[in-house]
């Protein structure tokens, strides 16, 4: 089965909300082998809802709308897939007797203005919704669904996972997709495509890249009757990438960069400290974002001003004077001396321009060192870094993150 989803409302367009129904929808589907061909978001208009529904209907068994359900007038999105498929709003009596029941127990009285919400396109299922007040809708005619959920990520989870998930599940094959992430660092996009060759243009499992800061992600998804035989699939697909370019293989898993390295530090039972100028203790924070961090993060030196690198981290001002305080140089001692000093297994260290102001002719705004020491050796990796302030600063982080990631991935090795 295909879909595609429509996201309701005028906030959307304005930039006012972001749109994180959506995400959660992609993946659902995906869990359930729905092939997920396009999203569109769309105001509140009844006109345009119609024809998103239509158009999307035309190319996909199902539609999915998140948004547009509720009491207020510019909740038209009933309206509008009353409108698609050619029929009327009508007051659906189960609904409004769950609605006005539901409305009682909170002790507000139900009027017309809240009881508008069971009003749903003839013919059309209603969904109840554990959480707010708004119904669902499941509607179906020759072949084609469409489901309409309200706009409120909790409620659309809710009834995503308790109402509409059973009822797909009776529609489809029983065909699962599964997927798989492996995260590379050190080559490029075109390159780790290149690398991979034929296996690019694999019909099942299929790959697919995106790029991340300091990373290149490669997905496979693997379609099959059964989870079983999925997982089969993506394994025989991650040994073929993997003799082809596993040295830069870091990871595998989508989970945020921050896990990753945990995991890998107490898997090797090592501990980290940090030495952070141009992130501020962006890098040490996202650490401890980790419940159970403090088993293996030791502590951070906000190194911001030179006095602090020389009383805190103990760089020679020769070394600040000579090479300056953005400088290969200044990166290996503050990664050296926080490692050395705070008692912990890895040093990682961060030093930049990140503007507007500053930055020298051979060393521009978003330049950035990072230093990652380790008893035996120190590496530094140099990074030109583009964006606002507060974007180049991310970055940094992230990508300080990253290269702690390839410095255990070699170590374990």
């Amino acid at each position: 089965m295909t879909a595609e989803i429509i996201s309701v409302g005028t906030e959307l367009l304005l930039g006012q909300v972001v749109d994180t129904n959506s995400v959660y929808l992609s993946q659902q589907l995906a869990k359930l082998g729905i092939d997920l061909y396009r999203r569109l978001t769309v105001g509140d208009n009844p006109q345009r809802i119609a024809g998103a529904v239509r158009e999307a209907l035309s190319r996909a068994d199902i539609v999915l709308l998140t948004g547009g359900l509720g009491p207020t007038p510019d909740d038209v999105t009933a309206l509008g897939i009353a409108d698609a498929f050619g029929v009327r709003l009508v007051r659906h009596s189960e609904a409004e007797k769950w609605l006005s029941n539901l409305l009682l127990q909170r002790g507000i009285t139900p009027s017309q203005t809240l009881l508008k919400q069971a009003d749903l396109p003839e013919g059309a299922n209603w969904l109840p919704n554990p959480v707010g007040t708004a119904p669902g809708i499941w509607m179906e005619k020759e072949g084609k669904i469409a489901i309409a959920l309200p706009g409120v990520p909790a409620e659309v989870e809710a009834m995503f996972e308790r109402e509409v998930i059973p009822r797909l599940q009776r529609k489809i094959s029983g065909e699962v997709l599964k997927l798989r992430i492996l995260r590379f660092s050190g080559i490029g996009e075109s390159s780790l495509t290149d690398q991979l060759g034929e296996l690019m243009q694999s019909g099942n499992p299929t790959l697919g890249t995106l790029v991340k800061p300091g990373e290149v992600w490669l997905r496979i998804a693997a379609k099959a009757q059964n989870e079983e035989k999925a997982n089969a699939l993506l394994d025989e697909m991650e040994a073929k990438v993997r003799e082809k370019v596993g040295k830069w293989l870091i990871a595998v898993g989508d989970e945020p960069i921050e896990v990753l390295v945990g995991e890998k530090l107490k898997a090797l039972k090592l501990t980290i400290a940090t030495a952070e100028s141009i992130t501020g203790g962006l890098v040490c924070s996202t650490l401890i974002n980790v419940p159970g961090s403090s088993q293996y993060v030791r502590g951070g030196i906000v190194a911001y001003c030179n006095a602090v690198k020389m009383h805190l981290l103990g760089i020679p001002w020769e070394v600040l004077e000579k090479e300056g305080e953005v400088s290969e140089t200044c990166a290996k001692w503050m990664a050296n001396q926080v490692r050395v000093r705070l008692k912990a297994h890895i040093g990682v260290s961060t030093t930049g321009y990140a503007g507007p102001t500053g930055g020298e002719p051979d060393k521009p705004i978003g330049t950035v060192f990072i230093a990652v020491s380790t008893p035996t050796e120190t590496q530094v990796e140099r990074f030109q870094l583009r964006g606002t302030r507060q974007q180049i600063r991310e970055r940094a982080a992230y990508l300080a993150l990253v290269q702690v990631l390839k410095a255990l991935e070699q170590r374990r090795k």
